[in-house]
């Protein structure tokens, strides 16, 4: 029995429709077909006739259906007892980060959850965030750690740290001898941004959003395809820029930097956890998420 045929056909009996069940599944519409008549061929008889425009099965497809649901819950539940018995000897993790959590929050806790869960073998991927995102759509990454959330239905996650934007001048600047400032107090001023597709980059359009200042009114002087690129350029005397304050943590390499405090922002940022939509998962991905989820949120320790 191939198990495929009957998730097609349950799916057809729930859907009511070929096409329907063909987009999710990501099949052609005969492929469907040829399906429920692969499973009306090996029974010999008839399990879906139309009601007008739509489907529904005959008596015979009413019981197929619901032994075949019973069935494909024995298969997932076979399965992921076969898996949690593989990985309680060695299971694997793939993990994606933008590059904040990648590059200054994760190694940390990551070599905190590997001294616990020595057996897991884990692999992370940074890249900004619409590409971890549209890896964990594609069930690419296990987990995904973003510096913003888009509604996507293939995606679950939750709200996870908190961080703070702060403006980053050059040490020799005319406003290098304040600890604090107002946004409107920034803008003629020459900007460094990161690259399209950053976090760093949607919450400081987002944060000036909330001032009514669109980036097009801004002179940006430069984009750059990373933090660290961004921190060197500020450095240089190039022009000021907004990041991540956990970027800052360890400053020893950029000591011609000011770090100024936003005052009273208008809007706050947060990372996200994101996962695949999906009803079960292996156990190193969940073990992973329950250890993330127990996290100090205050400190990201």
């Amino acid at each position: 029995m191939n198990i495929n045929l009957l998730k097609t056909y349950i799916k057809v009996i729930e859907t009511q429709n070929f096409s329907k069940t063909a987009e999710e599944f990501g099949l052609s519409q005969p492929a469907v077909t040829k399906q429920i008549q692969a499973l009306e061929d090996m029974y010999g008889i008839l399990l879906i006739e139309r009601s007008g425009r739509k489907l529904k099965p005959t008596e015979a497809g009413e019981i197929l259906y619901h032994h075949a649901k019973e069935i494909i819950k024995a298969v997932e539940k076979a399965e992921k007892a076969m898996e949690e018995a593989a990985e309680s000897r060695k299971g694997k993790l793939y993990i994606g980060a933008s590059t904040i959590p990648g590059q200054y929050i994760l190694p940390s806790l990551l070599k905190n959850f590997k001294e616990k869960y020595n057996h897991i073998s884990i692999s992370m991927n940074i890249g900004d965030t619409e590409k971890i995102i549209s890896q964990i759509a594609e069930r690419e990454l296990d987990v995904g750690i973003v510096g913003g959330w888009i509604n996507n239905r293939k995606i679950d996650g939750f709200k996870w740290l908190e961080d703070e934007l702060v403006v980053i001048v050059p040490l020799n600047h005319a406003l290098a001898e304040k600890d604090e400032i107002e946004i409107p107090q920034i803008l003629s001023e020459r900007w460094i941004f990161r690259e399209k597709g950053s976090g760093t980059r949607q919450a400081v359009e987002d944060l000036l959003t909330a001032y009514d200042v669109k980036k097009d009114d801004l002179n940006i002087y430069m984009e750059a395809g990373s933090t660290e690129a961004v921190l060197a350029v500020v450095e240089s005397g190039m022009g000021i820029s907004i990041v991540s304050v956990w970027a800052l943590k360890n400053l020893e390499g950029y000591r011609k930097i000011k770090v100024l405090k936003i005052k009273n922002p208008k809007v706050k940022r947060f990372f996200y956890v994101i996962y695949p939509k999906q009803k079960t998962r292996r156990k190193s991905v969940q073990d992973f998420l329950n250890y993330i989820k127990n996290i100090d949120k205050s400190l990201g320790t």
